[in-house]
This record gives C-alpha cells, structure tokens and sequence, in this order.
C-alpha cells in the first residue's frame, strides 16, 4: 500500500566531535559527520549530519540528510530527510524534503516542505 523508502545509514562517518569535545566557529565538511559533544555555530555539510544522544548543536545545519538524536537549538536546511528521533530535540525552523518525527520526539518551530524544483535549485549552489 506504501511504499517505505530506505532509511538513511549513519553508521559509518568521516568525521566525529567526540562526547568530551566542545567547538565553537564553522565547519565545512563532505560525506557524513556525527557530532555526540557541543557545537555552537554552523555546520554545512555536503551529505549526512548525525547527532549523537549526547550531541548538542547552537547554530545553524545545512546538509543532505539530517539524524537528530540529541539537541539542536538552531534552524536546519536538508535537501533530503529530516529525522527526530525519540529522545532527540530541535528548536527552530526547518527546510526539507523529507521529515519524519519519532514518538516522544520534541520539535518546536516551523516546517516548511521543499518540492523537487527547490531541492535542485539547492543541489546546483
């Protein structure tokens, strides 16, 4: 009746903000980072961002797909999935194509859908 599309791995990452790190400034990154310490400003990452349980972020996120198992006190922008999972939190605003937003799951802020035309427009900048 519905078809499921596959969900987004996050297993395996090229870069990692360990529990015990906390960083302050921009990151600029390709393939898939996962942060489980504190980050307070932006991340623009060309492909997968995970935020770990014990993950917190203070800025903004652009990326491909988006796993928010801590805490994000910012505004996201994804061209592909946004996920919440049941312990995680997100305080602001998001742009995205795709949103799914487990039970138990605190989102506080304003959704808004992007259609095909506007994840290309994104995907060529």
């Amino acid at each position: 009746m519905f078809s499921k599309k596959d969900d987004v791995q996050y297993t395996k990452f090229n870069t990692l903000l360990g529990a015990d790190c906390s960083f302050e400034g921009r990151i600029n990154t390709q393939g898939t980072i996962r942060i489980d310490g504190e980050l307070k400003g932006e991340i623009n990452v060309e492909g997968n961002l995970y935020i770990g349980e014990s993950g917190r972020v203070i800025g903004n996120v652009n990326g491909s797909n988006v796993f928010v198992a801590g805490e994000v006190q910012g505004n996201i922008y994804a061209t592909g999935q946004l996920r919440i999972a049941a312990k995680g939190k997100l305080f602001g605003d998001v742009h995205i194509k795709s949103f799914v937003l487990d039970e138990n799951a605190i989102f506080e802020g304003t959704c808004k859908m992007l259609g095909n035309e506007q994840v290309h427009e994104a995907d060529s900048k």
